[in-house]
């Protein structure tokens, strides 16, 4: 072997060592039960419950009912009751210490005005009139036991009809009352990445309508929302404009943004800093797309997500939370 090929193999064998190294602590875990992005999914009685969401075949694209949960102790999936509601996807997930909630979406002709309740064996729909239309690919949280949302459209391809409108949602007198809030201060968006820390609901990126040139444009924006002063507050911005974030509290003071699209779909991550209003680059995900991600019992789960136009993944990965905090 001449020396020319010995070091172009050892380079090619240093690359793959690299590659390999960077994505070694994720766990890949059996694939979905079927390719989705848009679900809900979120932990319940320490399984992973995925509930509808979408997914292409044949070049359609197909929106589910289907309720699937992951048991971390056999690594098994199961299928659970489909919603008799008819399918849903591209709402709000709203995550609870031990379960979670998911609000809005749509059910591919119409929005979804609706809140979802999820425990072991399934997922139930409650429709809730009052909600607003702009419950599809919003952003939100619960933060201090309040529902609060922000942003979002009527239709996932409604990409000028986003909003800045913000309410809290809470069941109050036997009815659910929505109320509206002080709106977001940049511009109107849809499909930012968002979760609640420290009595805030944080957002980040997301995608706007610019109405001079017709088209969408991915943002940088980032912003904390207090309901106890009903006032919003500017966060450092993203270094990259994004939109379809996975967003997910590590801790109190640390918070892990990962995948979403660029000018193409990432696997790229950072840790966001709430105390210093910083980031710094974090472990990148186990592959790019607008990723699902779920904190239950030490780990983060990595699930599905859009990976291409017109695909859907059906990768299943998850991390200990201290690996990422490393």
């Amino acid at each position: 072997m001449s020396a020319r090929l010995i070091l172009m193999t050892k380079r090619l064998f240093l690359s793959w060592l690299l590659i390999s190294t960077a994505h070694a602590q994720w766990e890949k875990l059996p694939p979905l039960p079927e390719p989705n992005g848009g679900a809900f999914c979120g932990p319940a009685d320490g399984k992973i419950v995925v509930v509808g969401g979408t997914h292409w075949e044949g070049g359609t694209k197909n929106w589910l009912r289907s309720v699937h949960a992951f048991d971390p102790a056999s690594k098994k999936w199961s299928t659970l009751s489909a919603l008799s509601a008819g399918p849903v996807a591209y709402g709000v997930t709203l995550p609870h210490t031990a379960s979670f909630q998911f609000l809005g979406g749509s059910d591919g002709t119409r929005t979804v005005k609706a809140i979802g309740t999820v425990d072991a064996t399934g997922a139930r729909l409650q429709q809730v009139p009052e909600l607003p239309s702009t419950v599809v690919l919003a952003a939100g949280g619960v933060v201090d036991g309040s529902l609060i949302i922000t942003g979002g459209t009527d239709d996932a391809a409604n990409v000028s009809g986003v909003s800045r409108a913000t309410h809290s949602i809470a069941f109050s007198e036997g009815k659910w009352q929505v109320r509206p809030l002080t709106v977001f201060p940049g511009k109107a968006f849809m499909s930012a990445g968002s979760t609640a820390s420290n009595g805030e609901l944080l957002v980040f990126g997301g995608l706007n309508w610019n109405e001079n040139s017709q088209a969408i444009e991915n943002t940088t924006a980032a912003h904390a929302f207090s309901p106890a002063r009903n006032a919003w507050r500017p966060l450092k911005p993203l270094a990259v404009a994004n939109r379809g974030l996975g967003v997910v509290a590590l801790d109190e003071r640390h918070l892990y943004l990962a995948g979403g699209f660029r000018e193409d779909f990432t696997a790229d991550t950072v840790i966001y800093d709430v105390k210093t209003d910083s980031y710094r680059k974090a472990k990148s995900l186990p592959y790019a797309a607008m990723v699902a991600l779920v904190k239950c019992e030490g780990f983060v789960y990595c699930i599905g997500g859009e990976d291409k136009m017109k695909s859907r993944s059906d990768k299943f990965f998850r991390i200990p939370v201290a690996e990422l905090l490393k």
